[in-house]
């Protein structure tokens, strides 16, 4: 076969070989691209079913429940938002490193101190992993995390920033009823006692005074809709919480014919700053009748809504307009 006709094959075999060599080149810029670290856990989240981590002033133990729901060591009944947990849960089993250093490294980086900043323990069913967060290279920004094998990390600061979330964080809020207001028939506030009739609020000793519906209203929506911040499940005495002497009581009655009491206690003190969104609320201890044995934590404000006497329900506008009415039917 003369040279003409090797030619094309020849150019074909080169395009060939230089095809490969780009498809090669692609791959690993391609798997640069998608290999965002060292992986630091052995498992995936789904099957880890204990979570323990201390730092930032608190110490939390989490376990998985035998029907998969996440509850806090020390306190089992306390609600927790599942998803909450779960979401954290998954950022510590995908935690990575940047890189593991040498032996010929740990020489030029600080010794290992006593005090660490956070210590993470995962755990899915007989693999444990302990994860030791120990000082904070600012200029690379940076942690060094040593492992239970004794291997030693560099982690990014932004990827252990808010990991040790305070239970607070997780704590799921509760309502004081499923009922609405629709459901309502009577609400008592104080020695108050509130009726609807065909729609309409009125006062149970004094039908024909002019109550303020919207006023009423507010009240039974506050204790329908009322969502709680903190549930102490293992409370002291009544004392404790000023719900002996409460600031003020409410009682819903519902077409079922079912009540629900609530009490307003104290002023919750030293109330906690939110971590997350660096915001302090003033809270009061609240008492219902459909979680006994339970005190919750509330917002302060919703007694707001309570603070009511006789006078100050007077519907002006309803006076004024009777008012009037009188005088028209006067001439």
């Amino acid at each position: 076969m003369n040279r003409k006709k090797w030619l094309p094959l020849a150019l074909l075999a080169a395009g060939a070989v230089l095809l490969g060599i780009l498809l090669a080149v692609l791959t690993r810029e391609k798997k640069a691209e998608t290999d965002t670290g060292i992986p630091l856990m052995d498992f995936a989240a789904a099957d880890v079913d204990k979570l323990a981590y201390s730092g930032n002033n608190v110490d939390v133990t989490l376990l998985k429940g035998s029907e998969g729901n996440w509850m806090l060591d020390s306190d089992p009944t306390l609600p927790l938002d599942q998803n909450a947990v779960q979401s954290l849960v998954e950022k510590f089993a995908a935690l990575t490193a940047a890189r593991k250093l040498q032996d010929s490294e740990l020489g030029e980086i600080p010794a290992m101190s006593d005090t660490p900043a956070m210590v993470f323990t995962l755990q899915a069913g007989e693999t444990t992993r302990t994860l030791t967060v120990d000082q904070l290279n600012d200029v690379a920004g940076v942690y060094y995390v040593y492992d239970d094998a004794g291997g030693v990390y560099t982690v990014a600061k932004s990827d252990l920033n808010n990991l040790c979330k305070a239970p607070r964080s997780l704590y799921a809020a509760q309502t004081l009823t499923d009922k609405t207001a629709d459901d309502v028939t009577a609400l008592t506030v104080g020695d108050l006692p509130f009726v609807l009739t065909d729609g309409v609020w009125r006062l149970a000793d004094d039908p024909d005074y002019a109550l303020d519906q919207s006023a009423v209203k507010r009240m039974v929506s506050t204790l329908c809709e009322m969502q709680t911040e903190w549930s102490i499940t293992s409370p002291e005495n009544d004392s404790a919480y000023g719900l002996d002497t409460p600031d003020t009581t409410a009682v819903l009655t519902f077409t079922d014919g079912t009540s629900l009491t609530v009490r307003f206690g104290a002023l919750v003190p030293d109330t906690d700053t939110d971590a997350d969104t660096s915001t302090t609320t003033s809270l009061c201890y609240l008492a219902s009748s459909g979680a006994p044995g339970v005190v919750y934590e509330v917002k302060s404000a919703h007694k707001d809504a309570f603070a009511v006497t006789k006078e100050n329900l007077l519907d002006t506008a309803t006076e004024e307009t009777a008012a009037v009415d009188d005088v028209a039917a006067e001439h």
